[in-house]
């Protein structure tokens, strides 16, 4: 099984298993510690995603990038492809620019926690996060634009006329050999006078 599973991974294109990969850092991201120290007290505390004021976002952070993976992972296990190419990126920019948004939400009120509360400090998990969640939107915006680019480019160019046109292209295209080279002239006499 595991065995298949990478040679699935490994048949996806770059954009998509960096995706996928971000996706994957930021659900990992959301276990861990996005800020700890001391709260109200002398003991020492530690929070992840799913806790403290900010479990609400992290949730949704969470189930967001799952649904990322789903729209991967399901289909290629021989499940039922659930959305159409178009509507497949679309949703796929929208959950991973959502994820940005409420991460950014997320560390800025954990930014505030920290400016109130001096012994707190932000940890790299919340970093994580963002850094998962921008890079998986960047990347699915990159595949939404791709997929429109080929999308018009199938539009206006049929594969049966680029043939075609680049066969009658080179017929135009053709120059005529160049002309011979001129004869050599002959050499001109000259006399000298006494």
């Amino acid at each position: 099984m595991p065995s298949r599973i990478k040679r699935a991974f490994a048949g996806l294109e770059l954009e998509e298993r960096i995706l996928n990969g971000a996706s994957l850092l930021a659900i990992v991201s959301v276990f861990l510690p996005w800020i700890s120290g001391q709260w109200l007290g002398d003991e020492d505390l530690t929070y992840s995603g799913f806790q403290f004021f900010t479990s609400i976002i992290g949730i949704i952070i969470f189930l967001c990038h799952v649904s990322l993976l789903a729209l991967t992972v399901i289909p290629m296990f021989g499940g039922k492809m659930m959305l159409r190419k178009k509507q497949k990126e679309i949703i796929r920019l929208c959950l991973a620019g959502q994820a940005t948004i409420l991460s950014l939400a997320a560390l800025s009120v954990l930014t505030k926690v920290t400016y109130d509360y001096t012994r707190m400090e932000i940890r790299f998990g919340i970093y994580c996060t963002f850094i998962g969640s921008l890079v998986a939107a960047f990347y699915a915006f990159w595949r939404l634009q791709e997929f429109r680019k080929s999308e018009s480019q199938d539009l206006f160019h049929h594969p049966d006329d680029r043939t075609v046109a680049t066969d009658r292209i080179e017929t135009v295209m053709q120059t005529p050999p160049p002309p011979p080279p001129p004869p050599p002239l002959q050499p001109e006499e000259h006399h000298l006078r006494p």
